[in-house]
């Protein structure tokens, strides 16, 4: 049995709001005892329980009992979150044990086991060297059989899919649990932007909306209905992560949810493999009491570009100021150029769409040469492929191998030789 989830803006919120102590303990050994029936190693049972109690940890733990089930003996396949890398806040210990517990699993198809295998690789290659801004793999070092198990993985994984745009998939009738509609709540929202607009008021950074939110400013002067969170943008040269840690702790509004810092993966002649990683992060989400998510993008200038991005996607646009606009009854600022940044994101953008897939849609996209961006990508696809849609899984192969991401040599897909 197939089962299909979508988003639920309720379960985010409920999922993204505080928790007490006592929910925490039962949440925390009610998960062992779950993975132990499911079949989990011990060690991941122990880092689950563990996360448990950390910040955000919750809502992680969900996306691990989802890919348990979906892994495990029972016959029900989760296909909504394909997307969720495992190796995240994952400890070295219950990773190795979780590689070593894929490698025997005969509930798994092929690339399933090798793309999540690729993602346990990078994490430990991440988590090793966290606090390095730059490093080489050379063949003495652990971290580099942890980069070769990577690739191999990922062009396991990418013959796979090769492999599987060829022919005609098998598939099972598939159950849709269909989202509510409890679509963005907007009072909330308005409250948001003016606790965005103090808290960085008094951080004395200058901030604008961008993206889905700033379309929203210019077409509707008000949020899209289908929003899920707002999207921000600071500069690098402003931005400090350390200030921006102190504000939310005293502040009664904020928390931290997540930061990203990309771990870019950069392949050498001599087959070395020099990583490399921004001093500061590309990405943060801020969580508002209300638990709505403000994405604050980090946005670098760089040869008359203003680019932002995620470990998975970048977009460039011309460099650009500032002007003022109304989301609602609330004012912001936004890119002082509307046409021409909106052109650049979206296309048409005056002519609203039912589906936008931001991943390759955007005409100003790229991606981070970083492993999870391959990882991502590819897990996408594959959800394409098993829900019948090729044509979108074949849109997804060729524009990464248009952007550099894949390659095809002697009529053969590859991610790298």
């Amino acid at each position: 049995m197939n089962i299909e989830l979508e988003k639920s803006y309720r379960l985010l919120r409920f999922l993204n709001a505080s928790k007490p102590h006592w929910f925490k303990v039962l949440f925390g050994y009610f998960s062992k005892l779950y993975l132990f029936v499911l079949g989990l190693p011990p060690a991941y049972r122990q880092d689950t329980f563990n996360l448990v109690f950390e910040d955000n940890g919750i809502k992680i733990a969900v996306r691990r009992f989802i890919w348990a089930l979906h892994t495990s003996w029972v016959p029900i396949h989760m296909r909504s979150d394909y997307f969720f890398d495992i190796s995240e806040h994952l400890g070295k210990k219950a990773s190795l044990s979780l590689v070593e517990w894929l490698e025997d699993n005969k509930h798994i198809l092929g690339f399933e086991r090798s793309i999540w295998c690729a993602d346990l690789a990078s994490g430990l290659i991440d988590k090793q060297h966290e606090n390095e801004l730059t490093f080489r793999l050379t063949p003495d070092d652990e971290s580099y059989q942890y980069d070769r198990h990577f690739k191999s993985n990922i062009n396991s994984a990418v013959h796979d899919i090769d492999r599987l745009l060829e022919k005609e998939m098998e598939t099972s009738k598939v159950i849709h649990f269909k989202k509510l509609k409890d679509s963005f709540n907007k009072e909330e929202a308005y409250s948001a932007l003016r606790d965005t607009r103090a808290l960085f008021t008094a951080l004395g950074w200058e901030w604008f909306v961008i993206s889905g939110t700033f379309l929203g400013a210019v077409r509707e002067q008000d949020f899209l209905g289908h929003d899920y969170d707002i999207d921000i943008g600071v500069l690098y040269e402003e931005f400090d992560m350390a200030a921006l840690s102190a504000a939310v702790n005293e502040s009664e509004s904020w928390s931290i949810k997540s930061s990203s810092q990309c771990l870019y993966r950069t392949p050498q002649a001599n087959d070395d493999v020099i990583y490399h990683r921004m001093e500061k992060p590309i990405l943060v989400k801020i969580k508002h009491h209300t638990g709505l998510i403000v994405d604050v993008f980090i946005h670098v200038r760089e040869s008359g570009l203003l680019w932002h991005g995620s470990a998975i996607h970048r977009w460039d646009n011309k460099d650009f100021g500032v002007a003022e606009y109304f989301l609602g009854k609330e004012s912001v600022k936004g890119p002082d150029e509307p046409d021409r940044y909106l052109t650049e994101n979206y296309g048409d953008w005056r002519t609203p769409v039912k589906k936008f897939d931001c991943s390759i849609d955007p005409p100003n996209i790229s991606y981070s040469n970083t492993a999870k961006s391959v990882s991502y990508l590819l897990k996408v696809t594959y959800r394409f492929l098993l829900n019948g849609e090729r044509e979108q899984a074949r849109r997804y192969i060729d524009t990464m191998t248009e952007k550099g991401v894949l390659a095809r040599r002697d009529g053969h897909l590859l991610f790298e030789d």
